[in-house]
């Protein structure tokens, strides 16, 4: 009997945290698991500890004088450690048929580093920056447009994506995008399948640890905008609606916001819970889901509120719009315009019939759209190839 194929899932991150890119690939380890595929997690904090701490005093020095040049540095020990890991992990399972899953092109281009050294794989890898990865450290501040962080990103992708065996996309958005500006892709093995959220989630929710109005979940930095959520709460404030917001997440913003929010009389609406493992568990004690970002390549999180029978409100930018549907199972929301949304979430949270209806709507879309069941024999069947 032919035996199951050997998955090697290849990320610069830790197997646990806040990212959406770390929720996709646990929940594709479980569905690999279910299915009967062995697969594991290769990362760079696996190596020796000794030699990440001495990388890890480095580079925070460094962040403190120029974060760009940290940022190099970090990649540059991170492909050290993980060619070490990887070249490890395949020797393991050299006599049998594997899967290389990277999560990120530095991680694909340690893989294609390892093939031509004689090993044998498949390769596929996913994309999940927002337009690509150096307009993302743009966004957050440490790189400059054509600086040499960015130019380092931009000529990895064109290096590595192109000689890939397959890419995954979350959205149809991104194929167009990262395609247009890539048009040598064209000639690559390409697939559209949307996320979807970890399976341990449609059991016992916690309704009750922490009851708000408005829940939303994010790193607290400018990119996720989360500043218009609170001129959001002051319009509402300003029709004689008082709701209560609870950001989940940590980042360079959380004391602008939390100075922000006191400023708008917010500081008894809003609260602050920081990072919290497994957030999502938290959504269902809440009424609305609300999403700032200006550039979403899916956003896995808004699944999750779907899973939890939550109505969405975003900005229906990027991948957004291939979620929900305006009116049905959430609301558009125009991120120039807090007043607008504004009447937008008082209309639905003071309506109890069109609440109910938009929240059903959710939890349908989620069990016809993005259940585990309903994509994780197709994840497989791409990861895994003919």
């Amino acid at each position: 009997m032919k035996s199951p194929p050997h998955l090697l899932i290849v990320t610069m991150m830790m197997p646990k945290g806040a990212t959406g890119v770390q929720t996709h690939f646990n929940a594709i380890m479980q569905v690999a698991a279910a299915q009967g595929l062995r697969a594991s997690i290769v990362e760079p904090h696996q190596a020796d500890s000794r030699l990440r701490k001495i990388h890890g005093v480095t580079g925070r020095a460094l962040n403190r004088i120029n974060p760009e040049w940290a940022v190099l540095l970090n990649r540059f020990a991170a492909h050290r450690f993980l060619l070490s890991l990887l070249r490890r992990a395949l020797g393991a399972v050299r006599n049998e048929r594997v899967i290389v899953y990277a999560q990120d092109p530095l991680s694909a281009r340690i893989a294609l580093d390892l093939r031509r050294e004689g090993f044998r794989f498949r390769l596929v890898g996913a994309v999940h920056f927002n337009l690509s990865e150096a307009q993302e450290y743009v966004e957050k501040g440490i790189a400059e447009e054509n600086g040499r962080l960015w130019r380092s990103l931009m000529a990895n992708e064109r290096d590595v994506l192109p000689r890939l065996d397959q890419i995954v996309f979350v959205s149809g958005f991104m194929q167009r995008t990262v395609g247009a500006r890539l048009p040598e892709l064209a000639g690559v093995p390409q697939t559209v399948l949307s996320n979807f959220p970890s399976s341990t989630g449609d059991v016992a929710p916690d309704t009750a640890s922490v009851p708000g109005d408005l829940i939303a979940i994010g790193t607290l930095e400018t990119r996720k905008n989360q500043g218009f959520l609170l001129r959001v709460l002051e319009q509402c404030n300003a029709m004689g609606k008082r709701y209560r917001l609870t950001l989940i997440g940590d980042g360079p913003d959380r004391a602008a916001l939390a100075d922000q929010a006191g400023k708008l009389g917010l500081s008894g609406q809003v609260r602050f819970l920081g990072y919290q493992p497994d957030a999502a568990r938290l959504i269902p004690g809440h009424k609305a889901f609300v999403h700032a970002a200006r550039m979403e390549s899916q956003g896995i999180v808004l699944l999750e509120a779907l899973r939890a029978a939550v109505p969405v409100f975003a900005a229906p930018v990027g991948g957004i719009p291939e979620v929900f549907d305006d009116g049905r199972e959430g609301c558009y929301l125009n991120l120039d315009d807090p007043r607008d949304a504004a009447e937008k979430l008082v209309s639905i949270l003071e309506d109890p019939h069109k609440w109910q209806r938009m929240s059903a709507c959710a939890r349908e879309a989620y069990l016809n759209r993005f259940h585990p069941g309903k994509l994780g024999r197709k994840w497989m069947h791409t990861l895994v190839g003919a």
